[in-house]
């Protein structure tokens, strides 16, 4: 009989089934609406968002904000001020 590696039990699968994961509710669906709304996004001072740029675009961005000695926060905050003016609306707060 060949003792057995340490690494076997990594590889034992578990008998006790898992339970498939059931999706959270949507916007779409007008009972989980009100579901959503209590969750607290969006109740704080500020409110993140995401912004997607390939690496060559953050790094003249980020080459900007150090030759201007600002933030990225505040170029981005500036050039949507600069759309919604544009647009005839009132430019962002930026607080």
């Amino acid at each position: 009989m060949q003792p057995s590696s340490s690494l076997t039990k990594f590889a034992i699968k578990p008998t006790t089934p898992v339970a498939p994961a059931v999706a959270g509710p949507t916007e779409s669906d007008p009972h989980a609406a009100a579901e959503l709304k209590g969750r607290g996004r969006g109740k704080n001072k500020r409110v993140g968002i995401a912004v997607r740029l390939g690496h060559e675009d953050w790094y003249r961005l980020h080459d900007l904000a150090v030759r201007e000695h600002t933030s990225l926060q505040a170029l981005i905050v500036a050039g949507l001020s600069a759309v919604m003016e544009q647009r005839g609306l009132p430019p962002l707060s930026g607080s």
